[in-house]
């Protein structure tokens, strides 16, 4: 499906929505179906807010109805008015998508002369997340295409040449994130000689669902490899993710040690700003995957994982009330710099050097700018009550006795700044000799 093509499925997607589910809320209907369709245009906007905008639906009268909007020519007539094209609903698919999507919520038929909607506002989403869940089920089957690309990106990746029995460390990205963000520190791992894969997922989608995927394909390594000892080192997000899997009841062993790099394992204030962090993540999708669809923005979840990762989150509660894996060797490697810090101590140190050497040995330039130099250095330096999004207290667990601070903020802690390497690596290769 062409880019124009899936902007326009998603305006059709909205105006059926709202129909829909204002017709499921308006108490002015008659009682004589074929007068129904005066009254529906001020019907289904409301579910298009549930549905999209995550609102659950007030429904005052449970009883099974139905609802017959007229097709005038080629569009769809609401009160008299047209609402959309006939063929904008692409037929037999998006009417197909829509009805697995609502199953029995809502069920939507096409005549030559009627668009009839059936629905059990009983059986409609009742909360935010089965309302998103609809939608995001819709969309994969509105745009099988673009959904099957994504999909490829998604799973456990190992070499292509892979030792059945060498040691073996799985990357696990976080929110918002993709492999391409472990680059420096796979590299710094296979120079260590061992053997390096990845773990990738829909990063906004909620987190057991992510759990349950590294869990099957975790499986189907073992199977392959069953000799191959493992371990994960996680990155923010990706360490609940590992977590919930490997301290979860599907999880079926063969782990042996999970580092965990600034884990949120008790929240993170700046999930609300995940918005941000998907507008530069599908931004980098743009440009470099050739097979990247405006869909794959719904599909890949609507912000489930960021509420997840809100404090006190039911899945976060669920979580820390289980034990820490029996055979597990669990190491945390929390950081203490706000990236603020990092980022303004390095501009005034820059600014620092921008004079001409020989101007810097003049009296008067050189106090400058060796004043500028150590204001700089002051600044990096500064320590922070943790990393910007992770704070230590969020990132200790109960059980966990290898804990480590080092100076670095979120990022820096596993990705390289400037020509040096992570801040963690020596931390991981320690914990990875041992």
């Amino acid at each position: 499906m062409s880019f124009i093509g899936e902007i326009q499925l998603l305006k059709v997607t909205h105006n059926l929505f709202r129909s829909v589910h204002m017709a499921s809320t308006n108490t002015k209907f008659s009682q004589h179906p074929d007068r129904q369709q005066v009254t529906i245009s001020t019907v289904l906007r409301y579910t298009f807010v549930a549905a999209l905008l995550w609102a659950a639906p007030e429904v005052a009268n449970a009883a099974p109805r139905e609802i017959r909007l007229p097709v005038v020519g080629s569009s769809v007539h609401i009160a008299g008015e047209p609402v959309f094209e006939i063929s904008a609903l692409n037929a037999s698919r998006w009417v197909t998508a829509f009805n697995t999507a609502m199953s029995d919520g809502c069920q939507i038929e096409l005549t030559d002369s009627t668009v009839i909607i059936r629905y059990d506002t009983d059986r409609l989403p009742k909360d935010s997340e089965q309302a998103r869940a609809s939608v995001r089920l819709f969309t994969r089957e509105a745009a099988p295409q673009a959904f099957a690309a994504q999909l490829r990106t998604f799973g456990l990746m190992l070499p292509k040449n892979v030792l059945p029995t060498h040691p073996t460390v799985l990357l696990v990205h976080g929110l918002d994130s993709d492999r391409s963000k472990w680059a420096r520190l796979a590299e710094l791992l296979a120079g260590e000689g061992l053997q390096v894969g990845w773990f990738s997922y829909p990063s906004d989608q909620p987190i057991t669902d992510s759990a349950a995927l590294l869990a099957k394909h975790h499986l189907v390594m073992k199977k392959m490899f069953p000799d191959m000892p493992l371990s994960i080192v996680a990155h923010s997000m990706g360490s609940l993710v590992s977590r919930a899997y490997i301290e979860g009841d599907h999880y079926t062993g063969g782990i042996d040690r999970l580092i965990l790099i600034a884990p949120p394992n008790h929240g993170s204030h700046w999930a609300k700003y995940r918005l941000l962090l998907e507008a530069q993540e599908h931004y980098g999708l743009w440009r470099h995957e050739p097979d990247w669809s405006p869909s794959w923005m719904i599909t890949d979840g609507l912000g489930e994982a960021g509420g997840d990762m809100k404090p006190r989150s039911a899945f976060l509660t669920t979580l820390n009330d289980r034990p820490r894996r029996d055979g597990v060797k669990y190491t945390i490697i929390a950081g203490d710099q706000h990236p603020a810090s990092r980022i303004t101590g390095r501009t005034v140190s820059k600014v620092a050097g921008v004079l001409p050497e020989e101007a810097r040995s003049l009296w008067g330039f050189r106090q400058s700018t060796n004043a500028l130099q150590s204001f700089g250095d002051r600044i990096a330096n500064q320590t922070s009550p943790g990393d910007g999004p992770v704070t230590l207290d969020s990132a200790q667990l109960p059980g966990v006795d290898d804990f480590i601070v080092l100076h670095g903020d979120h990022h820096s802690l596993y990705q390289p700044k400037s020509d040096n390497n992570p801040i963690a690596w020596e931390s991981i290769r320690d914990r990875m000799k041992r």
